[in-house]
């Protein structure tokens, strides 16, 4: 069950500097709450989920959001994204594909991740939210 609507979020328009400002604020976040030692792993999935978030979430123009919230076990970021159909899946990627390994890093570094789809208020309009937590 997703948490309350808590914590920092920054919302980005998808766009090639976005995934560098995304880590930006992983910085700031676990800086800020004294978890300098979650900041690399923390960049690294951050990065990789706003990467697929602007390629697979947000239409051209469109926008995604990175929210931060604090827990007493550890940290819960969401990648957000107004693309609800488009679910990510782990894949076996082959050895001469360029792609499809980002979940896997995701998988790797996390102590948790997983997706699921959320309404916003008016309730007829879903967001994907792709869910990474640190401990």
């Amino acid at each position: 069950m997703p948490p309350a609507d808590t914590g920092e979020l920054r919302i980005y328009r998808a766009e090639p500097a976005a995934a560098r400002l995304a880590r930006g604020f992983v910085r700031e976040c676990l800086t800020a709450c004294g978890r300098t030692d979650l900041i690399e792993d923390a960049e690294e999935v951050i990065c990789e989920l706003a990467t697929n978030a602007m390629r697979h979430g947000a239409p051209k123009g469109g926008y995604f959001a990175v929210r931060f919230e604090r827990h007493r076990q550890g940290c819960v970021f969401d990648v957000i994204d107004r693309c609800p159909r488009v679910m990510p899946t782990l894949r076996d990627a082959d050895d001469l594909d360029e792609g499809g390994r980002g979940l896997l890093l995701v998988e790797a570094l996390t102590a948790s991740w997983g997706y699921f789809r959320r309404p916003l208020k008016d309730h007829r309009v879903f967001v994907k939210v792709v869910r990474v937590a640190f401990v």
